[in-house]
């Protein structure tokens, strides 16, 4: 059986491909370039696809549109996979475990998927997120702007941000590790927000290692992970799939009951 998973971001769509237990991830696309395309073939590169399961943090009716498009081009119904109270070996945090957003749940599904031993799921995308799991219990966890959205509030007040490059931010990266101050405001912009988010990501740890009385294993993903990660104090293992990870993981346990 052949099988796609998407996740759906707020800008980007990653893909996996499945078929007979082996294990394929596709290039990232476009979300407006997702939703805008009349043809789902071109996601598809030629493989032909049996089931489609989807986890979103888009907006309702985008989901609504992807999951038209689907139907229509694909003549399949996608199985949205959400956040549980319990699977895999993992119990939610939350009381109300329907208000955990899917894709923090399941990139801890992913983690839990390699790493037994203690965890910090961090996901650097729009938001950052930052998850906490021990002993099968996902402790908690906190969410804040990430990096684009905090170069976008300042861009409010701010006019020389519109003109910033955020490809530069791997620059912003090399450059905050051989220590040096910005000279000009789009640096300074850059660099600004990237130290107080590594701060608050180190500070983080330390504080939930002594809390805790145990040393986390920290794992990171989404867009900004590649940047943040040279920054990070402790040992942080970058897995850029981690949700579909998760959303694999899901799908298989379900097949399996």
């Amino acid at each position: 059986m052949n099988k796609l998973f998407l996740d759906i971001g707020n800008s980007r769509v990653k893909r996996a491909f499945v078929s007979r237990g082996d294990y394929e991830v596709l290039p990232a696309v476009d979300l407006n370039e997702f939703l805008n395309n009349d043809t789902f073939d071109c996601f598809l590169k030629n493989k032909k696809i049996d089931a489609i399961y989807i986890t979103s943090v888009t907006t309702h009716d985008n989901l609504e549109r992807i999951k038209s498009l689907i139907q229509t081009q694909c003549q399949l119904f996608p199985i949205v996979l959400t956040a549980q109270k319990s699977a895999c070996g993992l119990t939610s945090g939350y009381a109300d475990f329907h208000k955990l957003g899917d894709d923090r749940w399941m990139a801890m599904q992913g983690a839990i998927g390699f790493y037994k031993e203690p965890l910090i799921v961090i996901s650097a995308g729009t938001a950052m997120t930052i998850d906490a799991v021990m002993d099968g219990k996902h402790l908690g966890g906190f969410i804040v702007p990430g990096l684009k959205s905090l170069r976008s509030s300042l861009a409010m007040d701010t006019a020389a941000l519109s003109m910033i490059d955020e490809d530069g931010l791997l620059d912003c990266a090399n450059s905050a590790n051989k220590g040096c101050l910005a000279t000009n405001t789009e640096e300074a912009i850059l660099g600004g927000t990237f130290y107080m988010t590594v701060a608050y990501i180190n500070t983080l740890i330390l504080d939930l290692n002594a809390q805790m009385k145990t040393t986390f294993k920290v794992i990171i993903t989404g867009g900004n992970a590649k940047q943040l990660r040279p920054l990070i104090d402790v040992e942080c293992e970058l897995i850029s799939d981690l949700v579909l990870q998760g959303m694999v993981n899901i799908e298989e346990s379900v097949k399996k009951n």
